[in-house]
């Protein structure tokens, strides 16, 4: 193993905050990086894997690691893949190979890659989702040029459980999971003024 590599694939890793998701400059709202991205796609990778009772340490690496490579080929818009490629296995390869657990990770990304087994699905699932969660709030904003893209993005679950959780994602105000203490916080406050 080579001098400093884990200290190496931490700082790649710290890359990913900085690293903005590509997409969002051609919808002209919203900011996102690679990494924020990545965390929303690993939580509802366990949503989704506790609900199908899917292997669970499987889900939450592949999710965490589905775009690390993304540290050397950039994040590539749907548009732009249309005309660029990246040769995401070298990248893969040249990013994981040096670690001891290189191996594990890559063959996870290849996985996940190929999209065959219910971990796959669930993460490619899950990284519909996340951006699904981030054009619902921009859509409850008044931004409404997110709704074709939130929509054309619904069409792409696979998984029952990933539908289900979309239609609940749709029915939802985003602001509703802190309702009951924004009451209180609103009565206490006219409590004062009173």
């Amino acid at each position: 193993m080579k001098k400093n590599n884990f200290a190496n694939f931490l700082f790649e890793a710290a890359t990913l905050k900085r690293l903005q998701r590509t997409g969002w400059q051609i919808l002209g709202e919203n900011r996102e990086s690679i990494a924020e991205h990545s965390y929303m796609v690993a939580v509802v990778s366990f949503t989704l894997a506790v609900k199908t009772k899917a292997d669970l340490e499987k889900i939450l690496l592949m999710a965490l690691f589905h775009d690390f490579v993304e540290t050397r080929t950039g994040d590539i818009y749907k548009l732009s893949d249309l005309y660029v490629k990246a040769d995401e296995k070298k990248a893969v390869l040249d990013v994981f190979s040096g670690l001891p657990f290189g191996g594990r990770i890559i063959g996870l990304v290849e996985e996940y890659r190929k999209n065959k087994t219910l971990e796959s699905k669930i993460i490619h699932d899950a990284d519909t989702l996340a951006l699904c969660i981030e054009l619902k709030q921009l859509i409850e904003n008044g931004y409404q040029k997110a709704k074709e893209w939130y929509n054309a993005n619904l069409e792409k679950l696979e998984l029952l459980e990933s539908k289900k959780l979309a239609k609940e994602i749709n029915t939802s105000n985003s602001q509703d999971w802190w309702k009951k203490e924004r009451d209180k916080i609103h009565s206490d406050f006219f409590k004062k003024v009173k």
